[in-house]
């Protein structure tokens, strides 16, 4: 009779901390995501102020598909807006990562221990002080000499105050109260900035834009400075000065002031035509009236060969 109450109560104590190791399993999982969504949120909102999503353009393996859209069903997405995700995503990941990292780096520098993740009897120890120091000893002397009269006790003792003990009270409030007010506040900014469209005042593209080749370039010249150096050049020809008792010559050298088409018109017409029929027999209003018999043949056929050859 002594031993099977012994073995039960060994179960009982086995059985709760299997389900307590269960339970902060899970609420760690859940710790971890709301950090995730924290962190995604607050990194997609600096993206989505300072319009990094540009950056999309200026890359050439994504330039491509900036603007467009997947063929999904009842639902429309561009492409840019995916990339962003992803790379939030990945973003938040790694700070997640070596937030725990440089935690432990920072206990390291000052030669001093890095915080362990706490075993489900101490949460629920830290969480119940009457069963302080009680419930790990217990359970470590599970096996103990059931005719240990103190060690009985305590088993005993302790597996009857464990029933008492309730998961929700196992939260960490203050760790998911931090996020999800910072889920709360990134959201109702988003929200802000997807509906009144209110973003920061420059992107990738404007900075880009300033460095082209490595050096800024210079802004464009405004009406009033073009009108300045515009006035600075020269639209008439200087006036003479004429000195007393000086004379000036004011010929004009030969072929000065005749273009291309009056120097032309005095030159020998040396031009020699292509075919013995009359050039004014090829002209519009004589087409028809002066075209020698057997042309229009010579005519077709050239174009026939023309568009065969072409």
């Amino acid at each position: 009779m002594k031993n099977e109450q012994n073995r039960g109560i060994i179960l009982d104590l086995e059985i709760f901390t299997r389900k307590m190791d269960s339970v902060i399993r899970r609420y760690r999982t859940i710790y971890d995501l709301l950090e995730f969504l924290a962190i995604a949120l607050i990194t997609l909102l600096i993206a989505v102020f300072f319009n990094l999503d540009d950056i999309f353009k200026l890359i050439p393996l994504t330039e491509p598909y900036v603007g467009l859209s997947p063929d999904i069903p009842f639902f429309s997405i561009t492409y840019e807006t995916i990339f962003m995700f992803f790379i939030v995503c990945l973003f938040s990941l790694l700070i997640l990562e070596l937030t725990e990292k440089n935690v432990k780096r920072i206990y390291k520098l000052f030669k001093k221990a890095p915080p362990q993740r706490k075993k489900s009897q101490d949460i629920v120890e830290d969480t119940y002080p009457e069963l302080k120091d009680r419930l790990k000893t217990a359970y470590d002397h599970r096996n103990a000499d059931p005719n240990n009269f103190i060690i009985t006790e305590l088993k005993t003792s302790v597996s009857s105050d464990v029933e008492g003990v309730s998961t929700s009270d196992l939260i960490d409030r203050k760790r998911v109260g931090y996020s999800l007010a910072a889920i709360v506040v990134a959201g109702l900014f988003l929200g802000f900035i997807f509906f009144t469209g209110f973003t920061g005042p420059f992107s990738p593209g404007d900075i880009y834009d300033r460095f082209p080749n490595g050096t800024i370039t210079q802004p464009p010249l405004d009406e009033n400075t073009s009108s300045n150096n515009s006035s600075s050049i020269p639209t008439e020809a200087p006036p003479i000065a004429a000195e007393p008792g000086v004379d000036i010559d004011v010929t004009l050298p030969p072929g000065a002031g005749t273009g291309p088409g009056d120097m032309l018109e005095g030159a020998e017409n040396n031009f020699t035509p292509s075919t013995p029929y009359p050039p004014e027999s090829l002209s519009s209003h004589h087409f028809y009236d002066t075209l020698p018999a057997g042309y229009e043949d010579i005519i077709k056929d050239y174009f026939k060969k023309l568009a065969e050859n072409s």
